[in-house]
């Protein structure tokens, strides 16, 4: 590094510590042990909206608890890509069913990383049965 100018050196620098932090933020992205842990929940509701994009898709979910107080859960899921690869489709996710959604539950409160969604009819769906 003798022959470079300072300004060399010191854009250098700067590309490898935004290389650096690029790689860590990338990763951390994907790590559902980040967000989830390893307990597994159920909840009962009504499927208010769903979000069928990359790099997560997502349902929202209506639970009415004990004491009668509606609490919306977030259920993340694979990325749309993915879970199209294995057939599924915004048909699985039809707003206004009520299912129980199991799960990784989440770090944050009322989210969960989905394994699958029970229907009123006892069918299930599993989005990504790989993982489970």
């Amino acid at each position: 590094m003798k022959n470079l100018s300072t300004t060399a050196k010191y854009l250098l620098m700067v590309a490898l510590g935004l290389s650096a932090c690029l790689s860590m933020t990338l990763d951390a992205h994907h790590s559902t042990n980040a967000n989830f842990t390893q307990e597994i929940v159920s909840v009962e509701g009504t499927i208010e909206r769903v979000r069928f994009v990359n790099p997560h898709a997502s349902v929202l979910i209506r639970h009415v608890d004990a004491e009668g107080q509606e609490v919306f859960w977030l259920i993340e899921s694979g990325a749309r890509t993915t879970l199209e690869r294995q057939g599924v489709t915004l048909e699985h996710l039809e707003i206004g069913s009520t299912v129980t959604a199991t799960g990784r539950k989440g770090r944050r409160d009322f989210t969960m990383y989905l394994q699958k969604i029970t229907y009123e009819d006892g069918t299930e769906f599993i989005p990504q049965p790989e993982l489970n």
